[in-house]
């Protein structure tokens, strides 16, 4: 008897624990990305770098990806070149972008048309529309050692188009 109230006693810790992580006391970093995306739109930057940092140490890829976004608009490019290597390296479209714009832009690292090319091929497999924007651009202007085709980059931009629609539908 005294056995199986140890087990209730267990199953119910147990199912308390859960509840809690479940309620967000113990934010999973999936969580944590998606309120530091809420904190970014309100535009509480200080706690959305926070919370990416969190999840980013947890290996979001995800995170990883979003806070190297942050921290090379603010010019710390070393640092977010070493996030979205570990990004990319865990196939995170993100991270595979942000890494192609990198090499393209010459940012923390010497300026590299061929890996950018094949950073954005990579996130473009994925339908990561920032990365088929970059190649529609390539492609009118000839870029990244792409020749000009005007057609091309029309087929691109229109999946950009149907990509960014989708994205609008879903966060509705």
């Amino acid at each position: 008897m005294k056995r199986f109230a140890h087990f209730q006693s267990l199953a119910c810790g147990t199912a308390l624990l859960a509840a809690s992580w479940a309620s967000g006391v113990h934010a999973a970093p999936a969580d944590d990305v998606r309120q530091a995306q809420v904190s970014l739109r309100t535009g509480d930057v200080s706690t959305a770098m926070s919370l990416l940092r969190k999840a980013a140490d947890q290996d979001n890829p995800l995170a990883q990806a979003r806070l190297a976004d942050l921290l090379h608009s603010a010019e710390f490019d070393a640092e977010a070149l070493a996030l979205y290597r570990r990004s990319a390296a865990q196939g995170e479209a993100a991270g595979e972008f942000g890494l192609g714009r990198m090499y393209a832009d010459g940012a923390g690292v010497p300026r590299d048309p061929g890996a950018a090319l094949e950073w954005y091929r990579k996130a473009e497999g994925k339908d990561y529309w920032p990365a088929l924007d970059a190649l529609a651009r390539a492609y009118r202007s000839g870029a990244l050692g792409l020749a000009k085709d005007a057609a091309h980059a029309a087929g691109l931009e229109a999946r950009v188009r149907t990509l960014q629609a989708a994205d609008k539908e879903a966060a509705r």
